[in-house]
């Protein structure tokens, strides 16, 4: 996967936190959403992962299913009127509302870290979903 995708990825999942279950279905009209013009191709190997980690990142998700419990997101659905890049694989993550630095080393529980978005928002994202085990970094222009 390219680094541009993971980077799109990894600011959708910290600003839409959205999910997507490989399938595509029709997008409300209604609605005026901000979309990202790449996809994903290949996910590093074992992304999405087998199972849920402790605190339920990671566990595979459907658009619309609700499978994401205890405040947790579906990252490849619709949310907050922004779509995320299509093959955004469906995980449930956490969304935080401030940098990685405000929240516990464990907070995402075992095999999950927090990569934050210019300090402003982060998400726990699975270590198998990143390059190399490390979040990618974002610098404004």
């Amino acid at each position: 996967m390219s680094r541009n995708i993971l980077l799109a990825l990894v600011f959708s999942l910290l600003t839409a936190s959205a999910c997507s279950s490989g399938s595509s279905s029709p997008v409300d009209a209604a609605h005026d959403y901000l979309t990202f013009d790449v996809s994903f191709g290949d996910l590093p190997s074992g992304c999405p992962p087998a199972a849920a980690n402790d605190k339920g990142i990671g566990s595979v998700c459907t658009m619309g299913g609700g499978e994401c419990k205890n405040g947790l997101l579906c990252a490849c659905e619709p949310h907050a009127n922004i779509l995320p890049p299509d093959g955004t694989p469906c995980v449930c993550t956490q969304l935080i509302f401030s940098g990685c630095d405000a929240v516990p080393t464990d907070y995402c529980g075992q095999g999950a870290t927090c990569c934050s978005y210019l300090n402003e928002a982060s998400i726990c994202v699975p270590m198998v979903c990143l390059p190399d085990g490390v979040c990618p970094t974002f610098t404004t222009p």
